[in-house]
């Protein structure tokens, strides 16, 4: 007599497989045990067997009927069904010890092994981690009473992914993990939002349930300092101010960083200095110019060494980190127009040996001076200041008007052919700042604190800090939002619908790099994590392709946030509808893995790579999952397991369009006209008399 409870034997175990032969009591599918009536060999339910000191789990992936062999006498008086024997394959996933069910295997169950199917109690021990924070993603597919839970610190610290083709409800699972973690009081959240479709302003408004339970805050989609969706372009690295010149590595990349580099300095100290140190350079040029004169020298190079008194003895009298500079410039004139002794009113005199010897001697020291305070001001010198990436202001029409040609010309120096080699570069340098698409990044004015309002920012606090009289570029924007906030986290969307495509990039990685730094710079470390959510995750994290190896900004910065923000307090979580051509990387880096529908082979061999070997057999289900359903498997769940996303109000605005229900409305065709003319208008800007 079989024991009670048991459904079968373990007939087969081959690494993380098993196999079960069903006992008879068990074909029908179900059988009675001390839990009641219980369904039996239901793919994505869940058995147990003892191995060792514990038992094991499995989720049941396949079942199957095997043709009996027929060793009795009068076997054949039995009926078809009789003589076959059912068994069920399963995936081992973790064990129970004890109560207590724990992920991963210490043991293997032995041949024979009596197998049960997982009781409720059991089931709701692997669904909802004890002792930890857990977030409630939906129910049991197997199991509809049974609600699944999610361990919230191992879904945050672990990054996770949300993959299925368009209209699977990625998007309302996403929403479903951010209710979830609404329904935990955490005044002390950050969420930050890239939402590349403008889905999700509606979703929190702050007339929804959602918007009063957090502080959200909607920056575009209009590119622009009023809408908030601006990003200062001083605030790039050397490497992001390349990306966005396209500077090429032989030539353009060393002469722009240093164009930067002077641009970036002189601005945290004074343009004045720089464009009066130039004017000394060109008066010594003036004078030079009058060595080969044959006609008239004598009264000019007084007259501009009188002026060029003039210039250094008031700046000398400023009181400026190169004063001491400018004090030496204005010894050196006085000597020299002693020891030259040029004169002034004397016509068609040229400049004798000796006032040649003179002003060489003179303008050599000159020279020398100029040298030493463009260094101090860390302009043209080799080095420069502690931090070369500082997120120091400068014009960006003042580089490509000034410090760019001013490094040119220096470099020419030594290479006559620099200013060819640098010609696109300038020429793509003044399209990008006549280009109003980009005013968002290259034409945002000077304010106070930028990069610690920005930061205030992005973690949902006031960048103004309260003064009305800020001059920070969205104070109103803030302000007008920010009126009905409640206690709640910080749940910021950058809606970047209308944001130029080939900008994007740019963007997303500053934006990406600027929270990573500011998590990196964080001490203590992870005091204020923050998660951080790519809506098409595929646009901003792209797959490597290039032969080189090398890819897009933004895919080395995510993929840097991926493999290091976790101990940082940085986490990610992607949703795409073409996991395949995310980065390898990220993806792998994904602790959990919230999978819905996909029908394309590569997407599915993604995640087949990317997943625990136990988890592989379910991903063959993909392709048939019906909307809201998913496949989760990671860290943060004890088991894989098939779930309903729980529902969502005020969803994300990602719903098919109703084609018929629109083309059979005659009203929709009698607006159509006025339609176009708002599109037209927002479109183009406004117009210009």
């Amino acid at each position: 007599m079989s024991d009670v409870g048991v459904i079968g034997r373990v007939s087969s175990v081959q690494s993380t497989v098993i196999r079960v032969s069903l006992e008879m009591g068990s074909k029908g599918f179900t059988k009675v045990g001390p839990d009641g009536l219980q369904t039996v060999g239901v793919v994505n339910s869940y058995i147990t067997a003892p191995a060792g000191a514990h038992r094991v789990v499995a989720i049941v992936t396949g079942v199957s009927i095997v043709r009996g062999h027929d060793r009795q006498a009068g076997r054949d008086l039995l009926s078809e069904d009789d003589q076959a024997e059912y068994e069920l394959e399963a995936a081992v996933v973790g064990r129970f010890e004890g109560e207590k069910f724990k992920s991963g295997l210490t043991a293997y169950p032995s041949l024979h092994a009596p197998v049960r199917t997982a009781t409720p109690p059991e089931v709701k021990n692997i669904f909802l981690p004890k002792d930890v924070s857990s977030l409630r993603l939906g129910s049991s597919v197997v199991a509809a009473e049974q609600d699944v839970y999610l361990d919230a610190n191992l879904l945050l610290g672990h990054h996770c992914a949300v993959v299925g083709s368009t209209g699977s409800g990625k998007s309302c699972t996403v929403t479903a993990i951010i209710d979830s973690l609404l329904d935990h009081d955490i005044p002390s959240g950050h969420i930050v939002i890239f939402d590349i479709n403008g889905e999700y302003a509606q979703s929190f408004a702050k007339d929804t349930p959602r918007g009063k339970k957090c502080r959200p805050l909607i920056l575009g989609p209009e590119p622009g300092a009023e809408s908030g969706l601006f990003l200062p372009h001083w605030f790039m690295n050397n490497e992001e101010h390349l990306s966005l010149f396209r500077a090429s590595e032989g030539v353009q990349a060393p002469v722009v960083q240093r164009a930067v580099a002077d641009a970036r300095i002189a601005g945290a100290y004074s343009q004045a200095e720089a464009d009066s140190l130039e004017n000394v350079r060109s008066t010594l040029a003036i004078i030079q110019s009058y060595f080969s004169n044959a006609m008239d020298g004598e009264s000019p190079a007084f007259r501009q060494l009188e002026s060029l008194k003039g210039l250094t003895k008031w700046q000398a009298s400023q009181g400026t980190q190169i004063q001491s500079r400018w004090q030496n410039m204005e010894s050196l004139v006085s000597q020299v127009m002693t020891s030259s002794a040029l004169r002034d009113g004397e016509r068609y005199t040229p400049l004798t040996a000796l006032h040649r010897h003179r002003l060489s001697q003179f303008i050599s020291s000159m020279n020398v001076e100029i040298v030493g305070a463009l260094g101090a001001l860390g302009i043209g010198s080799a080095s420069t200041g502690a931090d070369f990436d500082a997120p120091v202001y400068y014009e960006l029409q003042q580089l490509c008007d000034f410090f760019l040609p001013n490094r040119i010309q220096r470099e020419q120096a030594n290479d006559n052919r620099i200013g060819s080699y640098v010609a696109t570069l300038q020429m793509r340098l003044s399209r990008l700042l006549a280009d109003g698409r980009y005013d968002f990044m290259t034409r945002i004015e000077r304010h106070d604190d930028p990069l610690g309002s920005y930061l205030r920012l992005l973690m949902g606090e006031d960048p103004t800090k309260g003064n009305s009289g800020s001059d920070w570029p969205a104070s109103a924007t803030y302000d007008t939002q920010s009126q009905n906030h409640g206690t709640g986290p910080s749940v910021v969307i950058f809606d970047l619908s209308l944001v130029a495509s080939d900008v994007l990039e740019s963007v997303t990685s500053l934006l990406g790099r600027i929270l990573f730094d500011f998590s990196v710079r964080s001490n203590p470390r992870a005091e204020h994590p923050l998660l951080l959510v790519l809506e098409e995750a595929h646009r901003f994290v792209p797959a490597r392709l290039e032969a080189s190896g090398t890819g897009m900004r933004s895919t080395a910065v995510f993929e840097r946030i991926a493999k290091e923000g976790r101990k940082f307090g940085l986490s990610l979580l992607l949703a795409s509808q073409r996991p395949s051509e995310l980065s390898e990387t990220v993806v792998a880096q994904c602790g959990t893995v919230i999978a819905h529908r996909l029908t394309h082979e590569a997407d599915q061999a993604l995640l087949r790579h990317a997943t625990a070997l136990s988890s592989r057999a379910l991903l063959d289900q993909l392709p048939g999952l019906a909307q809201q359903h998913a496949l989760v498997t990671g860290v943060s769940t004890g088991v894989p397991v098939a779930v309903r996303v729980r529902d969502v109000s005020d969803p994300p605005k990602s719903n098919d369009p109703d084609f018929i229900a629109s083309w059979t409305d005659p009203e929709r065709r009698k607006g159509l006209p006025a339609h176009i003319d708002r599109v037209v208008s927002a479109w183009q800007g406004p117009k210009t008399p």
